[in-house]
């Protein structure tokens, strides 16, 4: 607002966020700018996987892996690219919490499968029902897997960038380092990459996390 903006609010859990963007795209002849299944959206969130290799070039290490939160796709789809490109042999895995697992199953399935959005979740920022077309389309051909993580998995995950790191990080940006906390992958004597993407965290829930 204070740019300028018109910000429409909706409801998770009864609302359409896009049914109503497309009356809003209809009613003013607007262009629809999609958050994640969008080329140019893909290319600059791939600009991450850019810095990941160039800051472990920097290092002198070659990460064996690569963890990033998934919501619709776009970021890890980027990500993925780049990383195909500058480090081949590194395995890039989707991370997603519980009830939102839709890269997860969609991966299992082979083809895009829709979750419930009805269930609540302090990840409010990966609650996207299903991948989209052209993420899926890249990302069935170029990650290694993809790991589920519980809330309370999430929560530690929070909690320790705050104490350990002093970063802040939103619940859904912690999936990945969540991931790695948890254990789901094998990490003795290897270096892994964990994209904490976003600290858009809630004041409130954030200090009871911490807490």
């Amino acid at each position: 607002k204070a740019f300028g903006a018109e910000v429409v609010l909706y409801d998770r859990y009864t609302d359409s966020r896009e049914a109503m963007t497309a009356e809003i795209v209809r009613a003013r002849k607007a262009v629809l700018v999609k958050p994640f299944d969008d080329a140019f959206v893909i290319a600059g969130q791939g600009t991450v996987g850019n810095e990941i290799a160039d800051q472990c070039a920097a290092l002198g290490v070659a990460p064996d892996a690569v963890f990033v939160p998934v919501g619709g796709g776009g970021l890890i789809a980027g990500s993925a690219l780049a990383l195909r490109h500058k480090l081949p042999k590194t395995e890039v895995f989707a991370c997603e919490p519980e009830h939102y697992d839709d890269t997860a199953r969609s991966l299992l399935a082979g083809a895009r499968v829709a979750v419930d959005t009805k269930t609540p979740s302090i990840c409010d920022a990966l609650m996207s029902p299903m991948p989209g077309e052209i993420t899926f389309d890249l990302n069935r051909r170029l990650l290694a897997g993809a790991f589920v993580v519980t809330e309370a998995e999430v929560r530690r995950a929070v909690a320790t960038a705050f104490i350990h790191f002093k970063i802040v990080v939103e619940p859904g940006g912690a999936v990945a380092l969540a991931a790695i906390l948890a254990g789901r992958f094998a990490l003795r004597g290897k270096t892994a990459v964990a994209v904490c993407s976003g600290g858009n965290a809630d004041p409130a829930l954030f200090a009871e996390i911490v807490a």
